[in-house]
């Protein structure tokens, strides 16, 4: 039960019942995409919850949890919009492009091995200059 509502055990959710006595409440305002803010109060309406009941039980997990309580798998054009997305794309392929450019034109290159966490310098050669912390 929360805020007088039964919550289905397959929300993976458990809310021990409180009054608004019993808690102290505060009142947050946060900007939101319009269309996700409409799309979110639907569904929280079929459970018989409103958007002020999920922002609670979100905010519940992310403090008991200390992490965002779902799996953040958004592509960059959900994220950003479609138009950020398609710069960023545009960037990268740029950055690729001027990597070549340069490997073929026996230019160091500045790399980064993740197994040593350390940046190096890639010669023409392929030697390895590590740089220092």
């Amino acid at each position: 039960m929360y805020n007088g509502h039964t919550l289905d055990s397959e929300l993976g959710v458990t809310v021990a019942q409180a009054s608004q006595t019993e808690t102290e409440t505060e009142r947050v305002n946060f900007r939101a995409n319009r269309a996700h803010k409409r799309e979110a109060e639907r569904v929280l309406r079929a459970m018989g919850l409103n958007l002020s009941d999920g922002m609670n039980m979100f905010l519940a997990r992310v403090s008991a949890e200390h992490r965002i309580p779902f799996p953040l798998a958004m592509t960059p054009a959900e994220v950003l919009g479609p138009e950020a997305a398609q710069l960023g794309e545009s960037v990268t392929a740029s950055i690729r492009e001027a990597v070549a450019r340069s490997i073929s034109e026996g230019a160091p290159i500045a790399r980064y091995d993740r197994a040593r966490a350390q940046a190096y310098i890639e010669s023409a050669d392929g030697r390895r200059e590590y740089l220092d912390a």
